[in-house]
């Protein structure tokens, strides 16, 4: 009876004190949302008529510089989005709420990003292969057009740096009103020297960066969703720590994933001494996470030894 009551009550009072809910849902009404959204859109629309413009100029460069302006502008819808699901209240069917929307936006938006950086990779290969004229001054004016928009965006979103998605979108269309900056000059080169070849070298070059620059967040969207343990944290010094608890004998089945956002939960079993108290060992538990590792959402269950059999019946038959 001890052991299931100390299992009932670890669960009751980690929620509490390892994760408060409702900290992480108030976030998802940031002022900054709206901004993303409202930014998003704008630059969604711009960033197509701006691919439309390439393909009828036949500059790889500005289209290359529209898929890198077409990918934060998805992101920025995609994450405004993303977030407005993550604050929805978790359900009976949705226990943790919308926290994945997050991450699958994020993957969702690095794949576009690739693949659309590849697209116009194969397409420079083409016309430096196969050189047609091209009129330096539009392409420069379309650049100028990808300058003022992501300048003025920027600008907005200065306004709500108080939100992290806000700051890092913000670098982000600074980011694309340099590149469109490089596309500017690309596009007075070729006017100016008729060298065609400008123009698919450069959009080689904005599509290398692209692909590497998107991959290690690929990488990283990717871990979230397949539940790899999220940055900072280290299960084996959160073992050892747990382990150090007086009256822990053992601590089995540790399990850390990640959340929505910078969230994550932790759950794990620890194994008390017969003398020690199940109260106390989870009160310095719950402690030690919201002491050393803010942000967990924890959940202990504290039994007794032998407890792996239960009944007769097998408590973690999967664990080792």
């Amino acid at each position: 009876m001890g052991g299931h009551h100390s299992h009932r009550h670890s669960h009751s009072a980690g929620h509490d004190h390892g994760h408060p809910r409702s900290h992480g849902h108030d976030h998802g009404g940031d002022r900054g949302a709206p901004a993303l959204g409202g930014t998003g859109l704008v630059n969604l629309g711009w960033a197509l008529a701006q691919a439309v413009a390439g393909v009828a100029l036949g500059s790889a460069a500005l289209l290359s510089d529209s898929v890198h302006n077409l990918g934060d502008a998805a992101g920025l819808v995609l994450a405004w989005g993303a977030a407005v699901l993550a604050a929805r209240k978790a359900t009976s069917l949705r226990t943790w709420g919308w926290h994945r929307a997050e991450q699958l936006a994020g993957f969702a938006n690095a794949v576009l990003v690739i693949a659309g950086a590849m697209a116009v990779a194969v397409g420079s290969v083409w016309k430096l292969l196969h050189p047609t004229p091209l009129e330096g001054l539009a392409i420069s004016a379309w650049a100028l057009g990808g300058i003022l928009v992501n300048s003025l965006s920027a600008w907005w979103l200065s306004r709500h740096t108080g939100n992290l998605n806000a700051k890092g979108a913000f670098l982000h269309l600074v980011s694309d009103a340099v590149l469109s900056a490089a596309v500017v000059v690309g596009g007075l080169a070729v006017h100016f020297t008729g060298w065609a070849w400008i123009d698919p070298a450069l959009a080689l070059g904005v599509s290398a960066w692209l692909a590497i620059s998107t991959w290690p967040f690929l990488q990283a969207t990717l871990a979230a969703l397949l539940d790899a343990v999220p940055a900072p944290h280290d299960t084996r010094n959160l073992q050892d720590a747990l382990s150090r608890i007086e009256g822990v004998e053992a601590v089995h089945d540790l399990h850390l994933w990640p959340l929505g956002g910078d969230g994550a939960a932790l759950s794990a079993h620890l194994v008390h001494s017969d003398a020690a108290s199940s109260s106390e060992i989870l009160r310095l538990a719950l402690d030690l996470i919201h002491h050393d590792h803010p942000g967990l959402h924890a959940t202990f269950q504290v039994e007794p030894q032998g407890v792996d059999h239960w009944h007769g019946h097998a408590v973690c038959p999967g664990r080792e």
